[in-house]
């Protein structure tokens, strides 16, 4: 049973940290102020008797003193993007702790024990990519990659890694315990409006992802004459309606987005030479984002040669959907009857860490809906009600889970 008084001030313990301009929670990845969180986090495990510590990516373990058999995890995580929710991450990282706290010294039916995992740098805006931390843990997030990803500021994911690891020197340094790892578990607020019962998510669109550079030639405005041009801008316009065409000819479940769109030389009477555009793809079936892609190198291949432009496609992220364990989707399914709580299969279009984890753990995640306003600002809302409802679904699993 979950303490909702505690859930409450734990929420707004983690929102507090700090807040940003809009008045939202303002913790990026790998800043001082998720470090801070993460030693908030640590000394709360503390009071349920579990030890705390950072393995050498960032995440934060919080292990059940002195064993060492079979261990069952829940959590999330604790930055946030700019201008942030109250509950995205804070829920599951929170709830995390409360499922501790509920099975205590219990073991499950397959004798494993609760702990904590908290994965680090999750959100993507500071550095272009997200799950920073599982994706390093399951070794999908290379040392090199950490090297090249920067931020706005030039400083890479590693050097961001190394401060936030130096920030947290007071705790200990921990070997991830992945031999004993039997399952995780995640609540998250729900990212869709439309979503009214509890969601249990079957598949996560990873994304996939292209940079598109389109050259022209640049030339003054006032000379050169509209037959003559090779204008880079125009050509990536037409480039970004092609793309919104073809997602619209896919599955509602398959989107893409052109996020960024650089322009060279950057002059108002300059023709513009080079257009720099950004892709996000995603899909929750793999067939309809081969698809998707194809069109897109295609329909973009045409019109520059239409128009006697170059062009130039690179895939800078090989994403692909992921279905998460299906007897833990089974397990909570059967768990809401049993409540009985309302709850149904459902797909996330957005990265969360339980699409790596899952690799090295049977991992479920679930979706509590969102009240409010949009999720990922200061608007975010849920009810308490049903957020005690998805910790019992956990609870019910992670109990009967056979390790």
């Amino acid at each position: 049973m979950v303490d909702r008084d505690r859930i409450e001030r734990r929420l707004q313990g983690l929102w507090e940290i700090e807040l940003g301009p809009g008045g939202g929670a303002n913790r990026l990845a790998y800043s001082s102020a998720e470090a801070q969180a993460m030693r908030l986090v640590a000394a709360w495990a503390a009071e349920h008797g579990l030890d705390p510590g950072i393995d050498r990516f960032g995440n934060l373990w919080a292990l059940p003193e002195s064993w060492n058999g079979p261990l069952v995890t829940g959590g999330s995580h604790v930055d946030t993007v700019p201008d942030g929710g109250r509950y995205d991450g804070a829920l599951g990282t929170v709830l995390g702790l409360e499922l501790a706290a509920a099975l205590g010294n219990e073991t499950t039916g397959g004798g494993a024990r609760a702990a904590v995992m908290i994965c680090a740098a999750e959100e993507a805006p500071r550095f272009g990519a997200g799950t920073v931390g599982s994706r390093q843990l399951v070794g999908t997030l290379t040392e090199e990659e950490t090297t090249q990803l920067r931020d706005a500021e030039g400083i890479s994911i590693a050097e961001a890694r190394r401060e936030h690891l130096e920030r947290l020197v007071d705790l200990p340094r921990v070997r991830p315990p992945l031999d004993r790892w039997r399952a995780h578990s995640e609540v998250h607020v729900a990212q869709r409006r439309e979503l009214r019962d509890i969601g249990v998510v079957t598949t996560v669109a990873s994304p996939r992802r292209l940079q598109i550079t389109v050259t022209g030639e640049s030339g003054h405005t006032g000379e050169v004459s509209m037959a003559d041009r090779r204008d880079a801008l125009t050509g990536a316009a037409e480039i970004v309606l092609a793309i919104e065409r073809a997602a619209r000819d896919e599955p509602p479940q398959t989107v893409a987005t052109t996020g960024t769109l650089s322009v060279a030389p950057g002059a108002v009477s300059v023709i513009p030479a080079t257009a720099r555009l950004a892709i996000d793809m995603r899909a929750t079936d793999a067939g309809s984002l081969d698809r998707l892609e194809h069109q897109i190198r295609r329909a973009s291949a045409d019109i520059c040669a239409r128009r006697g432009l170059e062009i130039d496609t690179e895939l800078t992220r090989a994403g692909n959907p992921v279905e998460l364990d299906r007897g833990m989707v089974s397990a909570a399914l059967a768990a809401a009857q049993r409540l009985p709580v309302s709850a149904h299969r459902t797909w996330s279009g957005g990265g969360h860490d339980p699409q790596h984890l899952n690799a090295l753990a049977p991992s479920l995640l679930l979706f509590v809906p969102l009240h409010g306003g949009e999720s990922h600002t200061p608007q975010e809302g849920a009810s308490l009600d049903e957020i005690a409802h998805a910790a019992a679904i956990v609870e019910y699993v992670l109990r009967d889970l056979d390790a």
